[in-house]
């Protein structure tokens, strides 16, 4: 999700890391606070640390942004912010594991939910515990995130990472096409079935003057709101077990391919980009996160609003998160939590709101003026956190996004639904047996 998963998510979430040897003065510490008062590492400590981050060139901008400031406040302290795009989350993880094992770890690691499963089993991160109940600048900052966030960071208890940013599916509407239409907005509980009907009232013309009413966000991200709000997923809740054979996948899968196939209402998603289509005016719908809305500031498309995603059984979407983390190899691990600290405060936050590329993750930053300017309803993007469910993504997401995404294209092609989710199955199967 995800741009976060931020440009389509699952495709977005190549990202990287150089080999950077964490060094320091004799003033290193090498745990985080457990009991008693937090106190800052002093002004003057001489340290380097570096981070393992990720993004796109605004992500960018606003990581060098945070290192200045950094630096105003630790003078003697160098950042090496590591930037560099890799392949997939489980490179990106394996990375860090080989350069942890070869005492050349990373103090600073961001990852998003994608890749939380792998470097939890990895051990690679450190418990922020200590840090949390002990220094009050983090008490408030963690006040203001919502709880959601927070436990998709969790385990056992513990929380292993500070959430940056997140993205929510939501729908995106042409309100001119709607208003031209004399379609009202719709409900907020709105269903399947009002979608399609809407749908297909706004499907018009043919051939390359056709304009479909839906363009569908193809990629396993965009596709999971329908089975979240079908009361299903790919994954078991423990993300333990594949539940790609479930009947109520297949049904969801069914419904989204006759979307294209029986009812005509949305293109063949392969060769047709719904975020140029949707700002063109040739749909009048699509699903998305916060992270098109810039791309069509800069487009200068303004006449468009957000709605829930249709229920099914259920109301329901899905959303995914980035965060950063202590490394547990860290040898500055106070150092890296104050710069952690600052990653994510309410300044950097509100370079967030700013950016229109992800929804900030404190209350305070996504309530902003700014930030609620545009769409109408963008406090849709954080309040969606009440009913969205975290993105299934195992340690094996690897295997599990391509596959699932493999028996989609076979499915929308014409191929049997029960065959091909069966062979994604057991591509899951086999690699959580690993």
């Amino acid at each position: 999700m995800r741009k976060t998963v931020r440009t389509s998510i699952a495709t977005a979430a190549a990202v990287a890391l150089l080999a950077l040897t964490a060094c320091g003065s004799a003033t290193e510490t090498a745990a985080p606070a457990a009991d008693g008062p937090y106190s800052a590492p002093a002004k003057d400590i001489t340290a380097t640390i570096s981070v393992s981050n990720w993004g796109d060139p605004g992500d960018k901008a606003v990581y060098d942004g945070v290192a200045e400031r950094f630096k105003e406040k630790y003078p003697n302290v160098t950042v090496n912010n590591n930037f560099t795009p890799i392949t997939t989350w489980t490179e990106y993880v394996n990375k860090l594991v080989t350069q942890a094992a070869a005492g050349q770890a990373p103090d600073v690691i961001n990852i998003a939910t994608e890749g939380v499963e792998l470097g939890l089993a990895n051990e690679l991160f450190s418990p922020l515990d200590g840090f949390l109940k002990n220094d009050p600048e983090a008490k408030s900052l963690h006040a203001d995130i919502d709880p959601k966030l927070l436990e998709g960071f969790s385990k056992d208890g513990s929380t292993y990472l500070m959430p940056n940013t997140f993205n929510t599916m939501v729908i995106y509407y042409n309100t001119k096409m709607f208003e031209a239409a004399g379609i009202e907005r719709p409900g907020d509980d709105w269903t399947w079935d009002e979608f399609l009907e809407i749908s297909k009232k706004l499907t018009t013309g043919s051939g390359a003057d056709k304009v479909y009413g839906f363009a569908m966000p193809y990629y396993s991200f965009g596709i999971t709101p329908w089975l979240y709000s079908n009361g299903t997923s790919m994954m078991s809740e423990d993300l333990e077990t594949a539940t790609l054979t479930d009947e109520k996948v297949k049904e969801t899968v069914g419904w989204v391919r006759d979307l294209v196939t029986e009812h005509g209402v949305s293109p063949q998603p392969k060769g047709s980009d719904p975020y140029q289509l949707f700002p063109a005016g040739k749909a009048a719908m699509t699903g998305a996160g916060h992270f098109v809305t810039g791309g069509f500031e800069k487009a200068g498309f303004e006449d468009y609003d957000i709605l829930p995603w249709p229920k099914g059984t259920t109301k329901s979407t899905v959303f995914g998160a980035g965060a950063f983390a202590v490394s547990k190899a860290s040898k500055n691990q106070e150092l890296s939590w104050e710069f952690i600290k600052m990653l994510t405060d309410q300044q950097t936050q509100k370079q967030w709101a700013d950016a229109g590329a992800a929804v900030p993750s404190t209350k305070t930053a996504a309530s902003s003026p700014e930030f609620l300017a545009s769409p109408e309803h963008a406090e849709e993007f954080y309040n969606s956190l009440s009913y969205a469910k975290p993105v299934a993504a195992p340690g094996v997401y690897n295997v599990l996004d391509p596959a699932f995404m493999r028996a989609m294209d076979e499915i929308m092609s014409g191929q049997d639904i029960g065959s091909s989710l069966e062979k994604a199955q057991k591509d899951v199967e086999e690699a959580l047996q690993q």
